[in-house]
């Protein structure tokens, strides 16, 4: 599978469909395998490029601090060594706060945003779920970790009926290949992400999705993405959680296509 330098590190990526450029970035807790079927759907459509961030995967995991900035500065190389001029960026997580770094720091790189269930700045509820989470990896190990994961990740009725997906999911998460400080690491970039003051200087198109009971990464925290990005769209999927994008998945990958549709429209009008 194909890797490329990029600054200090050696990025593992994967390239799927054709068409414009997707670039899809993952959150804290997997690498690029634990949104397959998102980005299967994408890849009807779009060309997406999907790749393990720095410390998890297939990637170059070094033992040093790492920040959102980090990690986007590692997004815009990966897309320069691929030629990708532009491109929507789409961002679950941690993986939202990524693409907010990008589009602040290299807006004529984005062509529009999506973030789904991600923040700002983490409220006090989930600081503590990340901390707690933190916790029990560098006491329990990555495995142990994903089932605390997983509980913060789903509704209990989805939890209780989704029995196969679940614990698929708890071994790809539990999976990530990756060494303790990376995570680590990468735990402490998102408690200390905060783009608060920043995100308001954003111009491109913002799709912000979030579940409603979502105790991680809370609705008030998408809430406030949309308000402080102008002209951000915010659509908050009922009875669901963290993972929202499983719970709700024909639905909410219909939603983010017909946004991307009528970004290209208007773009082109």
């Amino acid at each position: 599978m194909p890797k490329v330098q990029v600054k200090d590190i050696e990025m593992y990526y994967e390239v799927h469909g054709k068409g414009t450029p997707l670039v899809h970035i993952g959150g804290l807790a997997g690498d690029a395998r634990a949104w397959a079927r998102q980005i299967e759907r994408l890849s009807r459509h779009y060309q997406v490029v999907c790749f393990d961030n720095r410390g998890t995967g297939r990637t170059s995991c070094p033992d040093i601090p790492y920040s959102t900035r980090m990690f986007a500065e590692d997004t815009v190389g990966l897309m320069d060594a691929l030629g990708i001029q532009r491109a929507h960026l789409y961002g679950i997580s941690m993986g939202g706060c990524i693409v907010q770094e990008v589009a602040i720091n290299r807006p004529e790189r984005v062509l529009s945003l999506v973030i789904n269930g991600s923040f700002a700045k983490f409220d006090r509820f989930g600081a503590r779920v990340t901390e707690n989470i933190m916790n029990v990896y560098k006491s329990q190990g990555a495995a142990e970790a994903a089932r605390h994961m997983t509980i913060a990740c789903y509704t209990p009725s989805y939890f209780n009926s989704h029995k196969d997906e679940i614990d698929a999911k708890e071994k790809a998460l539990g999976d990530a290949q990756r060494p303790a400080h990376a995570f680590i690491h990468s735990a402490l970039a998102i408690l200390e992400h905060d783009s608060r003051a920043r995100i308001g200087g954003i111009s491109a198109p913002t799709l912000v999705n979030c579940g409603d009971t979502d105790p991680w990464c809370s609705p008030r925290c998408s809430e406030e993405i949309a308000r402080l990005i102008p002209g951000a769209r915010l659509k908050l999927y009922p009875n669901s959680s963290h993972f929202f994008l499983n719970e709700h998945f024909d639905e909410v990958m219909a939603d983010i296509l017909a946004f991307l549709r009528a970004v290209e429209m208007s773009a082109a009008a």
